[in-house]
């Protein structure tokens, strides 16, 4: 009966499926007969017990200790369910003559006008009215109106009152139970099944009472087709449980039943074929409704490892003829995998019937639940996804996505997912407007060691890298990207190779920008790269930003660096570029170090925190040296070819040095050239020009700029006053302030980027008088708003000490909070720079809870876990975590969960020295277990 390695399934797919059914245990004979005796009912006096209800047992109707006799029924005293807000139901004895006592009077059926009072008063308060009929006994409700209680029903349904609905099960099992005509239980009955369309209220033990009542009863086989479908499909789609089996033993039969009578194709021309009982596939032929449901009970039933009833099922299906032979053919039915042969034969059959979204169902129905995923089950993934990436919507894309990740997760190693496929899923991401779906994908790509897959191609790689770059704020995965696109030499189209160049550079990836540069920089499409404004400004920015702090690396080593003619080491790529802290690790394929990485955006909204300072001025609290070799690895995988500046000699560090000024040099000097002659360039060229003569320190060639700017009758805007203001500033704030008060003077009034030129650098120097004067003297403008690049650098210099000397840490942590909302407010993520700014400022103020969750939401996953400045960030934190563990501010189980997250799990040492502390007397060698079980307790069973 076992159907895995099923050559028999081969076409004619009928017989063979067919043949698998042995004689004499044929599915017909398995219907339940309808020629058992009818059971005997016992008619009550008007006084008589309250008789039972449908059993609360599993057991079957037809078990001697479950089924009751007439005389049983009348020895035993039972009552009408209790609910709790109406008084429970009590009965008197057989031998007691008591007069039956109603809460509410019943009309009188030869009443016309009582019997509307009546309806009236039900239709305000059905839901009332019933509870009090109800109090009158088992003889009002059994004679009460099937249409009120079917309004009482309706009403609890659509006021979501699923208190009652256990209640209505029980009556109206009496009802079925205690009445000779069997009909008004069962249409009520009818009508809780149909509750369920609207909303699912009933439980599988709600099912399972009432379908045993009707077999009780004799009533199964009475039930209407739509009800069976509406059942079936109920049962399947709540989650599996002890209660399946059973539920489905009863139910297949039921359907099959119909299928007999539904399995003509030319039904659909009949006149009394209903749409409740048949619908039409995309080629139009007709099939029963109750062919869905069967295809769910026979994929659960497989996943019941109940192979027998599975496999009879699917020969019933395929003699029937509502199995594609082709899905049979496309099936490997040499695999020993059960259930995916029974998935693979409905999904694809399913598909060729036009039901995408129900071969979705039944794919989710196995795959999530799948450990391992066979090589077979993910080609039958690989054709679902194909269908689900034509002409793809959002949910589609979504679910792809998650099936992506079971194939790079779970899958065997000699299995790899297609090219085209994968290329066709980041095409209809990005066509769905989904870059986080691609972002997700590209990233379970990378984790995948047996493989390299590749990124998205064309114009989908330049947005997904601007998503991380500008929404994401991934910088880690985005350094693996531009790593990627240069070893590999994956081709960029010419119209998006300055973007890309741009948005690589802004990052900070100086190594891979350079790469790029040189590639592109030549042959005749090189006008897309050097003549380009934003690609010149954000590459002289990052080398020029490196060569600054290798300078400082010597400085602080007291290497005698020669001077130059205006040093700027916290000059910034351009007003619109967020630079961030940069890591000390390296690319492998460049035997020099990757510069420091920004993932911050390069909207003019979210400008630089504080652009390239100096490295000991950025780094975490932390008692190690900012000058500490580059973490080698943990020995899992290959250590970095080569590491940061820590690694180099003094001369090798100021060789390096002095490369990185040539090769800025290099490019300022490709778009200079590019630009001549200059009276013909465009006013934002040569804004873009004077900006990045300002940078790599020609400050006569920036001023020549502006003087033919005036001389050709440009009108300077808001724009080139705040450039100009700018230069003057990094030179001497103080001379940056008098000019924006000349500014005023003149009539020209600072906008938001004016005040926060001049307050970034008067913070940077720790003017704090000056910092508050210019904070007024914006308010008093009218700009409520500061950039988030001002308030970012505050926090910076706040958290530095420069201009927060009193300030208590509290006061530090309110403020980082501050900022952080504000920028949530205006749907911008935190930077990883901002969020270690506000993690030093929840150290200081001993608050470990925030400092975690600082790193958690902002940090975690975003930058090289590895990376030695990441690692002291870490170490930090969980310092202040062990640290309120063992003052009693932070809960022991908590505490731990946040070690074992930041990867700095207490040893069995430390875990002692606090049950010491707490007076605990542990053993040390039971320090491991006990922490584990503080992980799962403080976890919960799902994440556990």
């Amino acid at each position: 009966m076992f159907f895995c390695r099923h050559q028999l399934l081969r076409a004619p797919a009928q017989r063979q499926f067919a043949s698998l059914v042995t004689t004499g245990n044929a599915l017909q004979r398995s219907l339940p007969s309808h020629t058992r005796p009818r059971p005997n009912y016992v008619r009550l006096s008007h006084n008589a017990p309250i008789p039972p209800s449908a059993p609360s047992t599993h057991a079957d109707a037809s078990d001697p200790a479950s089924t009751s006799s007439a005389a049983h029924i009348t020895e035993v005293k039972p009552e009408l369910p209790a609910i709790v807000s109406e008084p429970t139901l009590t009965t008197s004895p057989p031998s007691e003559e008591v007069e039956k006592t109603y809460a509410v009077e019943l009309p009188s059926t030869s009443s016309p006008e009582e019997f509307a009072r009546f309806k009236e008063e039900v239709l305000k308060d059905p839901l009332g009215t019933y509870l009090k009929v109800r109090n009158g006994g088992v003889e009002a409700l059994t004679t009460y109106s099937s249409e009120f209680i079917t309004s009482a029903i309706w009403y609890c349904v659509n006021r979501n009152l699923r208190e009652y609905i256990p209640t209505f099960v029980q009556d109206i099992i009496v009802i079925m139970d205690q009445r000779k005509n069997k009909t008004r239980g069962r249409v009520l009955m009818e009508v809780l099944f149909s509750t369920v369309r609207a909303r699912p209220m009933l439980t599988k033990k709600d099912i399972w009472d009432l379908l045993q009542c009707m077999k009780r009863n004799d009533q199964l086989h009475f039930m209407r087709t739509s009800i069976r479908t509406l059942v079936a499909s109920t049962i399947v789609k709540l989650p599996p449980d002890e209660l399946d089996k059973e539920l489905l033993d009863i139910m297949l039969p039921l359907l099959l039943e119909k299928m007999h009578k539904l399995g003509d194709n030319t039904l659909v021309m009949q006149k009394w074929a209903s749409r409740d009982v048949l619908e039409s596939t995309d080629s139009g032929i007709a099939l029963p409704r109750i062919l869905w449901p069967l295809f769910r009970i026979n994929v659960r039933l497989a996943t019941l490892d109940d192979k027998v009833k599975a496999s009879e099922l699917m020969a019933t299906l395929a003699d029937r003829q509502f199995i594609e032979p082709a899905a049979i053919h496309e099936t490997d039915l040499s695999s020993t995998d059960f259930v995916y042969v029974v998935l693979s034969v409905l999904v694809r059959t399913c598909m060729k019937y036009g039901w995408f979204s129900r071969a979705t169902t039944l794919m989710f129905s196995v795959v999530p639940s799948r450990e391992e995923i066979s090589v077979p089950l993910a080609r039958l993934i690989e054709d679902w996804m194909v269908n689900a990436l034509t002409k793809p919507r959002e949910e589609d894309a979504t679910r792809a996505a998650t099936m992506m990740g079971y194939l790079f997760q779970r899958t065997p190693k000699d299995y790899v997912v297609p090219t085209k496929l994968l290329q066709q899923f980041y095409s209809a991401a990005f066509e769905c407007n989904m870059p986080e779906l691609a972002e997700t994908v590209y990233a379970h790509s990378q984790e995948a060691g047996h493989h390299r897959y590749p990124p998205p191609r064309d114009v989908f790689l330049l947005r997904l890298m601007g998503y991380m770059a500008s929404k994401s704020r991934n910088v880690h995965l985005a350094r693996l990207l531009a790593r990627q696109v240069v070893e590999e030499d994956i081709p960029l189209p010419p119209v998006m190779r300055s973007g890309f160049i741009a948005h690589v550079a802004s990052l900070g990836f100086a190594s891979a920008a350079t790469a790029l540069w040189e590639k592109y920089s030549i042959g005749p499409d090189a006008p897309y790269v050097v003549g380009n404004g934003m690609v010149m400004l954000r590459m002289v920015g990052v080398l020029m930003s490196a060569a600054d702090r290798a300078r400082a690396a010597l400085a602080r080593r007291g290497v005698d660096v020669p001077d130059t003619s205006r040093e700027n080491v916290t000059d910034d790529a351009s007003e619109d570029q967020e630079a961030l802290e940069q890591t000390t690790s390296s690319l492998p394929p460049f035997k020099e170090p990757d510069l420091p990485a920004s993932d911050a955006p390069p909207s003019s909204t979210t400008p630089p925190p504080h652009p390239h300072t100096e490295p000991s001025t950025q780094e975490p609290p932390s008692s190690e040296s900012s000058d500490s070799a580059a973490d080698p690895g943990d020995g899992n995988g290959p250590p970095d070819s080569s590491v940061g500046f820590a690694a180099l000699t003094d001369a090798e560090l100021l060789a390096r040095e002095a490369e990185l000024r040539r090769f800025a040099e290099r490019v300022f000097d490709a778009y200079y050239d590019a630009k001549q002659p200059l009276e013909r360039v465009s006013h934002p060229e040569l804004t873009s020009l004077a900006r990045g003569a300002s940078m790599v320190r020609r400050d006569a060639l920036s001023l020549e700029v502006f003087a033919l700017m005036k001389r050709v009758g440009m009108k300077m805007d808001m724009h080139d006053a705040n450039l100009a203001l700018g230069n003057v500033a990094r030179a001497d704030y103080l001379a940056g302030a008098d000019y924006l008060e000349r500014m005023r003077e003149s009539g020209v009034q600072p906008d938001a980027v004016s005040f926060g030129t001049v307050i970034h650098w008067a913070a940077h120097h720790g003017d704090a008088p000056l910092v508050a004067s210019l904070l007024r003297q914006a308010r008093e403008a009218g700009i409520a708003d500061l950039s988030f690049k001002t308030l970012a650098s505050l926090l910076h210099s706040t958290v530095e000490g420069k201009i927060s000397e009193g300030v208590s840490g509290a006061k530090q942590l309110q403020y980082a909070t501050e900022v952080v909302q504000a920028m949530l407010a205006k749907d911008v993520v935190p930077p990883p720079s901002v969020a270690q700014d506000c993690i030093k400022a929840a150290i200081r103020a001993e608050n470990p809870t925030k400092a975690f969750e600082f790193w958690r939401l902002y940090v975690k996953g975003k930058t090289e876990h590895k990376d030695p400045v990441q690692t002291r960030i870490r170490r930090s934190i969980a310092r202040v975590v062990r640290l309120g563990i063992k003052r009693g501010w932070l809960p022991f189980e908590t505490g731990t969960v946040m070690l074992h997250e930041l990867d700095c799990p207490m040893t069995p040492l430390q875990l002692a020295r606090y049950r010491a502390s707490q007076g605990a007397r542990e053993v040390v060698t039971q320090a491991q277990p006990t922490e584990e079980k503080a992980i799962a307790k403080a976890k919960g069973p799902e994440d556990g």
